[in-house]
């Protein structure tokens, strides 16, 4: 949740001051570093899978790159990969910051548009067995096999074994949502993707429930579904698209790819306050963590998001990939990395945020109006990327056009951003600022272009001003 703006203090970047380290934090830069090195030394003989022989196949060497070669993509944290690592996607189409000054608005809707919702592209997971489920041709008493496929995702979802993957055509609404609380394995996953993979099947939410699509379950990969039409009829009640939250322990390997999100949340409110919370795609654990979670290729938008956040991550969770995901058309914060406010002891870290294209978040979408009830009037409080703690995070490469904040870095909770590095970015046209550092140990901002071209600018946005 962010704050009304008027409770920020926003630094400009030429008053920011960073102190040296301390003998202190030198020494436990070395303790760290040390064990690795002696790692690294004895692992150096071994040739990188990538082309480029820093790990992450960019097709760019680490000298170039400026990234920490530790295989986290971040800053220079002086540590080494996280267990288990993530090798996040890198799109083709990746963005010269420059070179993109020069572009259009439809320039850069087309990219967002290009990176997501692509159904045939995502994970690399494959299972022995397929089942099938029609909306129109199935029913949950046959064996789901092509011929004789199931009619409901829930059958599905309760019926499979590990390593199986349920195809899903788009003959029809699957209504009333899906529950995946049961894990796959390391060697057999569950999938759950279109039967076709032209087509996008559509999931509508039950009103009594919290998400459209509920998961508390490892090694589950759901992709290339449309989700939408989700309201819970309250405003005083949290409304999901995508929901990723452990309950009975840690969970592992979640893939959420390429699905499009949706008309989430209560609709446009008259009322001049509010509250609500509309979710698109939100992983969020306390106590419990996620580890290797991938949210990748997903278009999000028209949500009212209220006090909330479009795509959040949030929490106990440890080695993840925000990438490819354009979020557009919200009312409040498009991407939001949290920490510590669950429980003081447990923050987001060893994350990539990188390659996503944000337009339009702001708390007066729509244009020239009380785009967000819960907020009051003139107030500019909606980010494209917020951190707002968090520890080891790489944001690169992402655009961020038209937010009230392009990308700000702050802590609510407490507790300083540390070690997260910003750069290659484009941000362009904020209501506000382009940029914002709060307090932070060892994060680093370099190689972005922040601007505010006229000709960027929305006609109709810029005469509400």
């Amino acid at each position: 949740m962010r704050a009304p703006f008027a409770a920020f203090v926003v630094e400009p970047l030429d008053t920011i001051q960073r102190s040296p380290p301390t003998q202190g934090q030198i020494m436990k830069i070395i303790d760290k570093t040390y064990p690795i090195l002696l790692s690294l030394a004895a692992a150096f003989a071994l040739p990188a899978c990538g082309d480029d022989d820093d790990g992450d196949d960019d097709g760019v060497t680490a000298a170039d790159d400026g990234d920490d070669d530790d295989g986290d993509d971040g800053a220079d944290d002086g540590g080494g990969p996280a267990p288990g690592a993530l090798n996040c996607d890198v799109p083709s189409d990746r963005i010269d910051p420059t070179a993109a000054m020069a572009w259009s608005s439809a320039d850069f809707a087309a990219l967002g548009d290009n990176r997501s919702g692509n159904a045939g592209v995502g994970t690399q997971q494959t299972t022995a067995s397929t089942r099938y489920v029609s909306a129109s041709n199935g029913d949950d008493g046959n064996d789901g096999s092509e011929g004789s496929p199931w009619r409901s995702l829930q059958h599905a979802a309760d019926a499979i074994e590990p390593g199986t993957t349920v195809r899903v055509d788009d003959s029809g609404d699957y209504t009333g949502g899906l529950e995946l609380h049961r894990s796959g394995e390391a060697s057999a996953w569950f999938i759950f993707r279109p039967w076709d993979d032209d087509t996008m099947p559509r999931i509508v939410g039950d009103p009594g429930s919290t998400a459209v699509v509920d998961i508390d379950a490892s090694y589950i990969v759901f992709q290339g579904f449309e989700v939408t039409d989700h309201d819970s009829g309250s405003l005083d009640a949290d409304t999901i698209g995508i929901q990723i939250e452990p309950r009975n322990g840690d969970i592992t390997d979640v893939e959420i790819r390429n699905n499009v999100v949706h008309n989430i949340g209560p609709g446009q409110v008259d009322d001049d306050t509010c509250y609500y919370n509309g979710h698109g795609i939100n992983a969020q654990s306390e106590g419990s963590s996620i580890s290797r979670l991938v949210i990748d290729g997903n278009e999000i938008f028209d949500l009212y998001v209220g006090n909330s956040e479009v795509l959040v991550v949030n929490g106990a969770v440890e080695g993840f990939c925000v990438t490819n995901n354009y979020v557009h058309d919200v009312n409040n914060i498009a991407i939001d990395i949290i920490g510590y406010e669950k429980n003081a002891n447990e923050t987001t870290r060893d994350g990539v945020i990188s390659d996503n294209v944000v337009l339009d978040a702001s708390n007066y979408w729509p244009y020239c109006s009380r785009g967000n009830c819960t907020y009051p009037a003139g107030d500019e409080s909606s980010d494209g990327i917020y951190v707002d703690g968090g520890a080891k995070l790489a944001i690169e490469y992402n655009v961020v056009g038209r937010a009230d904040h392009g990308i700000e870095l702050q802590s609510e909770n407490g507790e300083l951003i540390r070690d997260v590095e910003v750069a290659h970015n484009v941000v362009f046209n904020s209501n506000y600022k382009n940029f914002t550092l709060g307090d932070s140990e060892n994060s680093t901002e370099h190689d972005n272009v922040f601007f505010d071209d006229p000709a960027l600018a929305d006609a109709e946005l810029e005469g509400c001003k």
